[in-house]
Order: structure tokens, then C-alpha cells, then sequence
């Protein structure tokens, strides 16, 4: 604790609690969660502890899954998967060296594409700002390309019933 691996204000995760520092005693630390719980760590424990101070990463991780239905052509696959890099690579917030866009595996109910990648924000509420502005892009570029999204969905295969029999016969008796 010497060494003041957080200060009030900032965001932490220790352990399995995550939130905003509230106040640093001699005896413990107390955390906002982000459900608004006040969560009390005794300095002892934090001496013990790994602490991930989320305040200081120069980028933060977005990463997500985009479903694309099964008609898609290969082509306008290609097309999207390569615009999309071309949109991030062009965005002056993102980390050039970490980006991963690729169609990444045949879903139960869709292709589906990866996303991921890093931008440089300064706190969560500008991270979420620019996850939306770049999913916004991504949703324009589908539509100018032409790129519909999957939803789940399952096929339903009837036997067909032979000619003279019912769907509904009865059972034969047990004599």
C-alpha cells in the first residue's frame, strides 16, 4: 500500500470486486461497484492482492462478434471483413498494431465475423462513445454493401406421412 497503486476516484478491480476507489484508509479501502454496492477491502488484503488499476491503460479492449446471415456471398464477405480493417486502420483513436478482423467461424445460425481491437480513450464514458461511433460505421458500411445480419433462427424438417395413414393413429392395444 506504500507504493499507492490507486488514488479516490479511480477505476479498480481487485480480485472479483470492480469500481471506483471512494476512500483509502490505514485499515481499508472502500469501492463504488458498478452496482452501486460500497464494498470494504481490509489493507491487509489488499497487500496480498493483485490490483488492476483500469485507470491507467493507455487503450481499452473492444471486441465483438458480428453474425452475418449464411446467404452472404463470399464476396461481399471478403468486401466487408476488408472494410472494416480499412475503417479502424483509418480511425486516429485505434491501436493500429492489435487489430483483428476476420471471418472467424461457421455459427449455429450465422457466419460469424471478429472484431476486435483497441481504442486510446481516457475513461469509460468516452470508451463507450467510441464503441458507438465505430459500431455505427460498421452498421452503415453493412448497408451500403449490402450486408445483412443474422438472426437466430432453426430449420424444421417434417417427415411427410405415406399416403392412407393419419397423423393421429391410435396406439395398438396391448391384449
Amino acid at each position: 500500500m506504500f507504493e499507492k497503486p490507486f488514488a479516490i476516484g479511480q477505476q479498480v478491480k481487485v480480485k472479483d470486486v470492480e469500481g471506483t476507489v471512494e476512500k483509502v484508509g490505514f485499515r481499508s479501502t472502500q469501492i463504488r461497484t458498478l452496482y452501486d454496492s460500497l464494498v470494504t477491502i481490509p489493507s491487509s488484503q489488499l497487500v496480498n492482492s493483485t490490483i488492476d488499476n483500469l485507470e491507467l491503460r493507455n487503450y481499452r479492449e473492444v471486441k465483438t462478434v458480428l453474425n452475418l446471415a449464411y446467404d452472404t456471398p463470399v464476396e461481399k464477405i471478403e468486401a466487408f471483413v476488408a472494410g472494416i480493417r480499412q475503417l479502424l486502420e483509418a480511425d486516429p483513436g485505434t491501436h493500429k498494431d492489435k487489430l483483428q478482423v476476420f471471418l472467424y467461424a461457421f455459427g449455429p445460425h450465422s457466419l460469424d465475423v471478429l472484431v476486435r481491437f483497441f481504442v486510446q480513450v481516457p475513461d469509460r464514458l468516452v470508451e463507450l462513445t467510441e464503441r458507438q461511433r465505430l459500431f455505427l460505421a460498421m452498421l452503415r458500411l453493412a448497408e451500403a454493401q449490402g450486408v445483412r445480419f443474422a438472426f437466430p433462427t432453426q430449420t424444421l424438417h417434417i417427415e411427410s406421412v405415406p399416403e392412407g395413414q393419419s397423423l393421429h393413429t391410435k396406439p395398438a392395444s396391448q391384449d
